[in-house]
């Protein structure tokens, strides 16, 4: 099972994805599967005994896998995910042995039910200090054996908690049973009498066939509510006893609880004061996960649900037992300084370990180790199990002095209609069992991190019910009963052992809060040059390889090279950045690189792979290491054919430029209102060194490449513009609405945001439905190469119903300014250029990795390569005879352009072509794996024939942006050109491949970074549009009013470029939903003939086999 550490206030993000439902059953069979697979295994010696019927761990070598079941976890893992429902994850099944996050030891993780806190049987009469047997403190201690604390709670041996004790005994089954058995004899006399008042007045003579179905049905009717009101008084007697037992429960251990020893019945007195005083707005994250779950998990025929209310009641959660746990105090060296965190990362063991040889190799002082040792161990662990029982009765007036939550489900179809059902739950009872690990520190507040982490997934039971006096509360409504319970189960199941969530006490009690670290400790910077000889896995006798870069465990493609059709030594040239973060140091990574053949219309076939340990690559950071790796395959295939050859590096965060630190934190604030709160964003005592000068010292602009974190917290006041007149008389009305948002409305938008990093879109949160402050909480870190020309573009949308989502606004962002004073900004930002309003909270923060990237490799992804001038060839010996063509094509993977004739000169061996000025502008995607090609001359007739006869290619990776550049390529002469062009070309190109330099190209080009109208022909895909129009409204109004100025200024401007100019302004305008986009049926029919034409491309490129270019989108949910 995975060992994630969760942080408090960690964002969603595409690693720390939405939990749900779906998943939460899938790991739940597979840990039962796994348990039922181990009960043959043999027990693990170190392991106290299993209780019956626990499945044992399983020996190491039953964990190994075979090479088939590897291949099929890779395959399985590179497959496109399924359209399977986030919330079906399962019911608690299956007690197995994991690492415990709090002690380091291995603990039995067990799943609590309700029978664990009830039964519990003990000698009553114990508990009594005034009785002949001594209470629990004056006991011996305890066998150890049975205290082990690699067993959670509750305990059933010696535990000194009243609560525990089972008070009154429990109800005999049996008298419940003759209960119901009342209620079902009533219901069988209504039915006795239901059935004799049919045999006389439904089957007499002279009944007509009306009166018999009539009076049929109200018999029928009676005898059937009859039985479900008998059924349902039963469940409610039970549920009530139930609800008493406990409540009897609780009131004797508030009256026999000063008395008794080890009661922790004082908390629960404090807790019963406090439970109404706190603020339920402490209960928004948690809540927010819930329903985040929900939305995930939603079936089809539910568009939506949303969480419109929620209240922890006064009824307060009880704690039932409390233990101080071990913190590995029998191993021979404790304490030591290694374990003050558990959780700490491999890199910062290894530091460890070598600062201790380098002081034992010294001679360190004595006395200088015992303060070290002092310094450490000062951890605390304790084990708490936590029940909630709903108070007696079911009046309304005490349901609200339960925990409750009221939801909203939206019922859809097809998106016709949208019909909101509101319920209302309240939480009948839950139990469940947690470990939490608190470090004290010199400084206050003396804490710092607590780690909690479950003991299994607490049961949790509701009452649904809908929330109005016109419907019946039928059977709890069971179908969304369930649902709702199994969300909580989903969610909670998130930090169950050995998963954990870290809390910085510090920061919450006396900090800001705000992350100023990012999550990845630095980067892997992976350069593919090329393979040798690898294996033909297609019938010609050649292969299309491609090569996809991966953690070995997570699975998950982080990066993939370029396909190159054809080629058994294919040479890529390729340079890929992946983030290490504490998670695959602590999984004990590995980078994969992992060969494919691509097919088109099977699955691709595995030509070899390669993997590394990442501790290895973390043990000596800073530079690249060049590799020639023998390919490795599967199954008996331990060998196979081909190596491949790259450079490899790990290369650490640097730390902060303590010369660039500024001695005023706030110099853009006016001296006015500096010493007011609300505008300071200065350090806290919660923030380490590095935290605080996180706020005060800049960026070092000689180091532009670095890792970004960009986290969306919420949304203030988010609401949609009205953009319709007032009908009627309007004299002396407003001319718009300005009063604030309100939380209810048919008119609250369904806010999502988008995060465009250098017009790249890169990141999608989920949707927040129906309400004007979404809380996201949700973010992305992504490795950026100049920070000094990156912009990111942050766009919030609205999921509307039979409508493009539309823009409600955009926040655009300038690294250089926004760091200008600092590594870590946090504010609100106004939505602007879209059709709402709002201002988005959300955290910048950057941290440098120096990696010594070139200059061509500084720049964006996206660009329009533009060529400046004239393009000229030069034949060199080996071409006797010369260029005679006036042929010559140019083009990228996204488009191309074919020179006219008439600009072509043939001068004895040379050719020279005129271009025309502005009209050679090629859109580039991928530019770091992609070309520009000229193709000279044509191949001949028929399809049989090369598309031309020479071929000179410039790869754009050593092209710089936004500058001339003066370009040299050699013209290639071969048999196999279309092989040639995919190739990187180069000295190992020369050596595989057969080819002649029959001449140099030579022209000038302009690499422009970032999108321009060149691209909008090329938005097939909704992401592309998405970023294409967030691009158009920042730019597009920009464009319009310089090119209307320039018309202006020459005053003869002919009718084309000015219907050009009406042309883009109302395309403006109808982006802004004005004109006649301000109607919703011509938003709808637009909405209509986009789906219409993605249908019909799905189905073409099914047919054809070809795929469209799809942007990699990081996504939470």
């Amino acid at each position: 099972m995975s060992t994630t550490a969760h942080q408090y206030g960690e964002p969603y993000s595409g690693r720390n994805k939405v939990p749900t439902i779906q998943g939460y059953q899938a790991q739940q069979e597979r840990i039962a599967q796994d348990g039922q697979n181990n009960l043959n295994g043999e027990a693990d010696k170190s392991l106290p005994p299993t209780p019956a019927g626990v499945p044992q761990p399983p020996p190491p070598e039953a964990q190994k896998k075979s090479g088939a079941d590897e291949k099929r976890e890779m395959m399985e893992r590179l497959q496109p995910p399924k359209d399977s429902k986030p919330a079906d994850k399962g019911k608690q099944k299956g007690d197995r042995w994991e690492k415990d996050p709090v002690t380091g030891l291995q603990v039995l993780v067990k799943d609590p039910k309700f029978a664990d806190f009830r039964d519990q049987g003990f000698d009553n009469a114990a508990l009594d200090p005034a009785g002949e047997k001594s209470g629990p403190a004056l006991r011996k201690p305890a066998d150890p054996a049975t205290q082990d604390p690699r067993y959670p709670a509750p305990n059933p041996a010696q535990v000194g908690n009243i609560c525990l004790q089972q008070f009154p005994p429990p109800v005999d089954p049996v008298d419940i049973s003759k209960a119901k058995t009342i209620l079902r004899s009533g219901a069988m006399v209504i039915t006795a009498l239901c059935a004799v008042g049919f045999f006389f007045s439904c089957l007499g003579h002279g009944v007509s066939w009306k009166a018999f179905f009539a009076r049929s049905t109200i018999l029928g009717s009676v005898a059937a509510v009859s039985w479900i009101g008998a059924e349902n008084a039963g469940r409610k007697i039970e549920k009530e006893l139930e609800r008493v037992r406990m409540k009897m429960n609780q009131q004797r251990g508030e009256t026999f609880s000063p008395p008794t020893p080890e009661s922790v019945e004082w908390m629960n007195a404090l807790l019963k004061l406090v439970w109404g005083l706190i603020n339920p707005d402490m209960f928004v994250p948690v809540i927010d996960m819930v329903e985040d779950v929900l939305q995930a998990s939603l079936p089809n025929f539910i568009e939506a649900v949303r969480l419109t209310d929620v209240g922890q009641g006064t009824n307060p959660v009880r704690i039932v037992s409390m233990r101080a746990l071990p913190d590995q105090p029998g191993h021979p060296k404790y304490p030591q300084e290694e374990w003050v965190g558990l959780d700490k990362d491999t890199q910062s063991k290894i530091k460890a370990e070598q600062e201790n040889k380098k002081s034992q190799a010294q001679n360190a002082d004595p006395a200088a180790a015992e303060i070290d040792n002092d310094q450490s161990g000062d951890y605390l662990n304790y084990e708490i199990s936590l029940s909630y029982q709903a108070l007696p009765g079911q009046s309304r007036r005490l349901r609200f002095h339960n925990i409750h939550i009221c939801l909203e489900f939206f019922l859809s179809a097809f998106d016709w209609f949208r019909v909101p059902i509101p319920i209302y739950a309240i939480v009948e009872g839950f139990v469940a069992t947690a470990r939490m690990r608190v470090q004290f520190v010199q400084q206050p507040p003396f804490v710092r991190n607590l780690t909690v982490t479950l003991m299994g997934v607490p049961q949790v039971e509701v009452s649904v019910e809908p929330f109005t006096t016109k419907l019946p509360n039928v059977l709890d409504l069971p179908l969304v009963k369930g649902f709702v319970e199994m969300a909580i189960a989903a969610a909670c199941a998130e930090f169950v052992a050995p998963k954990s969530m870290t809390i910085n006490l510090a920061q919450m009690l006396m900090g800001d809060g705000i992350k100023k670290d990012t999550k990845a400790l630095g980067v892997l910077v992976v350069t593919i040059h090329h393979a040798e000889d690898i294996s033909a896995q297609d019938s010609n006798g050649l292969s299309d390889p491609y090569i996809v870069l991966a953690y070995a465990k997570f699975g998950k493609p982080l990066y993939s090279t370029r396909i190159i059709l054809g080629d058994l030594n294919p040479v890529w040239e390729e340079t890929a950045f992946l983030l290490v973060t504490d998670d695959e140091v602590k999984g004990e990574e590995s980078v994969s690189a992992t060969l494919w053949d691509s097919d088109k219309r099977s699955a691709d076939d595995l030509v070899g792979r390669v993997n590394i340990p990442l501790v290895e690559l973390m043990k000596n950071p800073g530079k690249m290491h060049s590799r020639v790796d023998k390919l490795q395959g599967f199954e008996d295939a331990n060998d196979m054919p081909g190596t491949l050859h790259w450079d490899i590096g790990y290369f650490e965060k640097m730390p902060l430029n303590k010369a660039l630190k500024r001695d005023d934190p706030q110099p853009n604030v006016p001296d006015v209102i500096k010493d007011k709160k609300q505008v300071q964003e200065t350090p806290t005592v919660a923030d380490s060194q590095e935290e605080a000068d996180a706020l005060m010292t800049p960026p070092d602009p000689n180091i532009p490449t670095g890792i970004l974190s960009v986290i969306i917290h919420q949304i203030n006041n988010l609401e949609r513009q009205d953009i319709k007149g007032n009908t009627g008389s309007r004299e002396g009305q407003s001319g718009q609405d300005t009063e604030e948002p309100e939380e209810e409305g048919e008119n609250l938008p369904n806010g999502y945001c988008e995060v465009i990093l250098n017009d790249d879109l890169i990141y999608k949160t989920r949707v927040k439905q129906y309400t004007s402050m979404p809380y996201f909480e949700a973010g992305t870190e992504r490795f950026v190469r100049d920070w000094r020309e990156t912009v990111v573009r942050v766009q919030v949308r609205d999921a509307r119903v039979r409508e493009k989502d539309p823009v409600l606004g955009i926040v655009t962002v300038k690294l250089a300014e926004l760091f200008k004073d600092s590594s870590e900004v946090t504010r609100l930002f106004s939505l602007q250029e879209g059709i709402g309003y709002g201002r988005a909270n959300i955290s910048f923060l950057f941290r440098q990795v120096k990696t010594e990237l070139p200059r061509s490799m500084l720049g964006w992804e996206t660009g329009t390569m533009e060529i400046l001038g004239s393009v000229s060839i030069e034949a060199t010996d080996e071409l006797r005879e010369g260029f005679k063509t006036k042929k010559l094509t140019v083009s990228t993977s996204e488009d191309k352009y074919k020179a006219p004739s008439s600009s072509a000169t043939v001068t004895g061996s040379n050719v020279h072509w005129d271009l025309p000025v502005d009209k050679v502008r090629l859109p580039v995607y991928n530019r770091y794996s992609s070309a520009v090609v000229f193709e000279i001359g044509g191949g001949g007739p028929g399809p049989i024939g090369q598309d031309s006869d020479y071929v000179a290619v410039a790869w754009l990776k050593d092209v710089p942006d936004d500058e001339e550049y003066q370009l040299r390529v050699p013209v290639i002469r071969s048999d196999k050109l279309a092989q040639i062009r995919q190739n990187y070309i180069n000295d190992q190109t020369a050596k595989t491949h057969k080819y002649d330099v029959v001449g140099y190209l030579t022209c000038t080009l302009v690499l422009d970074s970032g999108l321009d109208p060149d691209h909008e022909r090329f938005q097939d895909t909704r992401e592309d549009q998405h970023r294409y129009e967030a691009y158009d409204r920042v730019e597009g109004q920009k464009a319009i009013a310089e090119r209307t100025a320039e018309l202006g200024a020459n005053g003869n401007a002919d009718k084309k470029e000015k219907k050009a100019v009406e042309d883009e302004r109302k395309h403006q305008l109808a982006m802004r939903h004005r004109g006649v986009m301000q109607y919703q049926p011509a938003r709808t029919a637009l909405w209509s003939k986009e789906g219409v034409k993605a249908r019909a491309r799905k189905v073409k490129n099914a047919i054809t086999g070809t795929k469209d270019r799809e942007p990699t989108v990081e996504s939470e949910a």
